[in-house]
């Protein structure tokens, strides 16, 4: 009779939960992270560089490199950061219709990174504004992601400024892509969405520190990244687990794999784009570890939506204001870095 009533209670309890959910986050009731199909590169939003001279779209000379201190990273040759370092903001506006701005962070210059490129200048955040939702709305998300932050049994502990600063990041489309690598007779391939292209042929990626494909990939010292058509994002999915494995069984996967063009890295057929990468520097950051790579070969293969992942504070947005005319949107959380 206690265990009856003890399920009882538990029930009692979770549907008391959702519908206060339900209550406080209404219509914009969605999953954290949301898969979307968008065309490759995304003409949705446009990320700008205020403070460090003219303002400067850096849509795609921007890349997340940790979450936890959250860190953006910027190319760029150019700049005049000052003595201090302070005072730049990062602003995501809408690209068409009423250029509405949808997020600003402010930051604080941590680092400059040199390359045999362009130099690579990481910056924390010091401050978050979103404009998806109306303030109440928006707090009540908050608030809830404070509670599963709680509850969450996740290594990595976001700050409440670096969940918000997190939330305002993913309003840019992030492309989720799957990553090869071969380090002797040890190889593995798993979903990422902490990337983005810089500037003179340079690209950016971070991994989890704490997991084994990290290593891996440090040791191989070249990735290709293929690019998902958005039908196979639930394929992709699945290689979740992957981050936590040291190797995997190519034989097994649930598609075929082709050789890619300039380093013979072992790719899906199915790949809409191959980016090669060799790599040239390691940092670690903190939760994350950056990966700065040299372009080798950047290789379209087939057009066509791709797999994007949004916050589901935008993707609220987006539903509102016309964007996604796809239908219900799924949890994607298996593929997040974070």
């Amino acid at each position: 009779m206690c265990k009856a009533a003890e399920r009882l209670a538990v029930g009692v309890k979770h549907n008391v939960g959702l519908a206060l959910k339900r209550m406080l986050l209404g219509k914009t009731n969605l999953p954290q992270q949301c898969t979307v199909g968008i065309h490759d590169p995304q003409p949705e939003v446009g990320v700008w560089l205020h403070g460090i001279g003219a303002p400067r779209d850096v849509t795609f000379e921007h890349s997340i490199a940790c979450a936890s201190p959250f860190t953006i990273c910027i190319g760029g040759t150019d700049w005049q950061l000052g003595d201090a370092g302070k005072g730049p903001a990062l602003q995501f506006r809408e690209r068409d219709g009423e250029g509405r701005l949808l997020a600003e962070l402010d930051l604080r210059h941590s680092a400059t990174i040199l390359t045999n490129g362009p130099p690579l200048h990481l910056f924390q955040v010091d401050g978050c504004r979103n404009y998806c939702l109306p303030a109440g709305r928006l707090w009540a998300h908050y608030l809830h992601h404070a509670y599963l932050r709680r509850k969450s049994t996740s290594h990595i502990r976001l700050s409440s400024r670096a969940a918000q600063a997190m939330t305002a990041a993913f309003i840019c489309p992030r492309r989720v892509v799957l990553v090869s690598a071969v380090w002797g007779d040890r190889s593995n391939i798993f979903p990422m969405n902490l990337l983005g292209s810089l500037s003179d042929g340079y690209f950016a990626f971070s991994l989890d520190s704490t997991r084994l494909a990290a290593p891996l990939v440090a040791g191989a010292g070249q990735v290709a990244l293929s690019g998902i058509p958005v039908g196979r994002a639930e394929v992709a999915q699945q290689l979740g687990k992957h981050h936590k494995q040291e190797s995997v069984a190519w034989s097994q996967l649930p598609f075929p794999t082709t050789p890619s063009t300039a380093l013979g890295i072992p790719v899906p057929c199915f790949a809409s784009r191959v980016i090669e990468l060799q790599i040239e520097t390691t940092r670690n950051l903190g939760s994350h570890t950056l990966f700065v790579s040299r372009v080798v070969r950047d290789e379209h293969r087939a057009a066509g939506e791709q797999f994007f992942m949004v916050h589901g504070i935008y993707q609220s947005w987006r539903l509102a204001h016309g964007y996604d005319h796809s239908g219900p949107v799924s949890s994607v959380s298996t593929a997040s870095q974070v």
